[in-house]
């Protein structure tokens, strides 16, 4: 017959033992691993933290001047006559304006309160410019604008002069006169972009000699 009477009291605690000893192994590794570890999702949020810091920081530092130009970067069709620099927030230091292939530079002015500037004379048609602006704000913090541009081509533009011009004195019968460089296709667009007002109301119709 089997024998199902239990160990000795000696040989149930020997194994007791070994178990516990076993278990308490097992838990001294987890610990240690654990410190190795570190606590990942503290680490995360120190990172965040710092990094909102930093941000914080810079935008202190930014400054409130804001550039702007009235040709964008890239463009392959800027004005020869609009193109200027406006800032607010600050005053104008310094502009330059130069032809890229060359490196010859368009003379201009800043205004005398420093919030604008633009070149003294008409740009050329169908070039490539590099513009760079500096101001500073109310605290001295600079702040930059880079603009590369290309001025619209002399195929898809055309120049306007006009008489009799601004301060002269002419008979009661002197038209304003409007005279383009090449022959115009679309009259009536070119038309609504013109307008003539008066300080005595009087009203002004257009009329066409020809094409140009």
């Amino acid at each position: 017959m089997p024998d199902n009477t239990a160990p000795p009291a000696p040989s149930r605690t020997r194994r007791l033992r070994r178990g516990l000893a076993a278990a308490s192994l097992l838990a001294a590794g987890a610990l240690a691993l654990s410190a190795c570890g570190g606590d990942a999702s503290a680490g995360g949020k120190d990172g965040k933290d710092q990094a909102a810091g930093a941000d914080a920081a810079a935008a202190k530092d930014a400054s409130e001047a804001k550039i702007s130009v009235t040709s964008k970067d890239g463009a392959t069709n800027a004005s020869i006559n609009e193109t200027g620099v406006q800032v607010s927030g600050g005053k104008l230091t310094d502009v330059k304006l130069v032809q890229a292939d060359n490196g010859a530079e368009v003379k201009g002015s800043i205004a005398a309160d420093g919030s604008s500037w633009k070149p003294s004379k008409q740009l050329e048609r169908g070039t490539k410019y590099k513009l760079v602006a500096n101001a500073k704000d109310g605290k001295g913090r600079a702040a930059t604008e880079n603009r590369t541009f290309t001025t619209v081509s002399s195929k898809n533009s055309f120049i306007g002069s006009y008489t009799p011009d601004g301060g002269k004195t002419v008979g009661v019968g002197m038209p304003v006169s409007f005279n383009f460089d090449k022959v115009i296709t679309n009259k009536k667009d070119v038309q609504s972009h013109i307008t003539v007002t008066s300080s005595s109301g009087q009203k002004v119709v257009g009329h066409w000699f020809g094409s140009q």
